[in-house]
């Protein structure tokens, strides 16, 4: 490919301020959002010491371009990073810059092109290869946006690497001509300009997909406990009452509320109210499966949603949600015992029962609660204990029915 120095200098510019431009508008629209942030500046830089190479005397243009190179290479990286919400690392980000200007130290190095220009593209290996190992760990992006950010990257370090080998082994050394004659020099950079502006359309895609799926996460989330919030709620129940009545499988509800929570305000305050809350969050949480899912129905009330569980089971979580509420031992000096505690109704889904809804469901495990609360709190009480026992004394009054009518007989 055969540009001259200022059709090179103008693509240079113009992709540079269009792919910048988009990446600060990008971050304009969602500050929180940092990685465009990231690409604008590592574009930036990257323009510059491209065109501090054509411009820019021998000498101060062999220091200052490939330091701006390597750079906008380890913000890159960065951008990387921030995709993961882990910060940057200045140290590992000016490493290959400090390695440069140490090497040009050297007058041997200083007057060899091939050994600067192999060394410079093994240099830029290590931010690109860290890249690439950000991305391989982003295992919530994209998959087709994934791997094509992979393969880029993957090609672009073979090349790299056979461009350092050739340069180094195959090429003389102990030569200086001006940049632009030589072989190859206007593929190189717009190889370089190519690079940057396909990874920052593509991590800008990532983050723009990574910030709405935070989005929605935010609409399912209660935002005082960091559980699900009553409509992620309803969405699951749905979700898991249909499956459980195509499939017969079992599913349960556990209806959980803190007892004499509004005494707990009044003598606390209403911040200790909210650490109390997210402390019930957490050991709901701990006491439930991977599979289970708790979320705040309202208040101090919080619902569980036990999918694949039948009655026993769901008992004894419950139980066991209770006694870990129990022995954390969180002072409440209004209750009897002194100590905070949780009531408990426990219902599962009845599937020969024609009006079984999940409303229905909600009811049981609703009136399971009232009686707990009714018959003194701190208590686990069942809907499925309380059919089991109406059952027994209706077959109990059967069979007393039939006694009396044989005897009478």
């Amino acid at each position: 490919m055969d540009l001259n120095p200022q059709t090179l200098l103008s693509v240079m510019l113009f992709v540079g301020l269009l792919t910048g431009g988009a990446s600060c508008l990008a971050w304009l629209q969602d500050r929180k959002q940092t990685v465009p942030m990231w690409m604008a500046l590592a574009m930036m830089l990257l323009v510059l010491g491209l065109v501090s190479r054509l411009l820019i005397p021998f000498l101060p243009g062999t220091i200052l371009s490939p330091s701006l190179v390597l750079t906008s290479f380890g913000l890159i990286w960065t951008a990387g990073r921030r995709l993961r919400d882990l910060p940057p690392l200045p140290l590992v980000i000016f490493s290959p810059v400090i390695v440069w200007l140490a090497l040009c130290c050297f007058p041997s190095f200083r007057d060899d092109q091939n050994l600067r220009v192999g060394l410079g593209l093994f240099l830029l290996l290590l931010p690109i290869s860290l890249l690439g190992r950000e991305l391989w760990l982003r295992a919530e992006a994209s998959p087709v946006m994934r791997r094509a950010l992979l393969t880029i990257i993957g090609l672009q370090i073979v090349y790299m690497f056979q461009g350092g080998v050739r340069a180094l082994l195959f090429l003389p050394h102990g030569h200086e001509m001006p940049f632009q004659l030589l072989p190859g020099f206007a593929r190189v950079m717009l190889d370089l300009i190519a690079i940057m502006v396909a990874l920052s359309f593509g991590m800008m895609a990532i983050a723009k997909e990574q910030s709405e799926r935070r989005y929605r996460d935010a609409a399912r989330c209660d935002f005082l406990t960091g559980v699900g919030n009553r409509r992620d709620f309803e969405d699951n129940l749905h979700k898991h009452f249909r499956r459980a009545q195509e499939s017969g499988a079992p599913l349960a509800l556990i209806m959980v509320d803190a007892d004499s929570f509004k005494a707990y305000n009044d003598l606390y305050g209403h911040r200790a109210g909210d650490q109390c809350l997210r402390f019930l969050a957490r050991t709901l949480e701990q006491c439930c499966r991977q599979t289970d899912l708790v979320s705040r129905y309202g208040g101090e009330e919080f619902v569980v949603l036990l999918p694949n569980t039948d009655g026993d089971l769901a008992l004894a979580i419950a139980e066991r949600m209770r006694q870990g509420v129990y022995e954390s031992r969180i002072t409440h000096a209004g209750r009897p015992e002194g100590w905070l505690t949780i009531s408990l109704g426990v219902a599962t889904l009845r599937h020969q029962e024609r009006e079984a809804t999940p409303d229905a469901l909600i009811d049981s495990a609703d009136r399971a609660l009232y009686r707990a609360k009714r018959e003194g709190r701190n208590l686990v009480r069942s809907e499925i204990a309380q059919h089991r026992a109406e059952r027994e004394r209706e077959m109990q009054q059967t069979q007393e029915t039939n006694g009396s009518a044989l005897s009478e007989g």
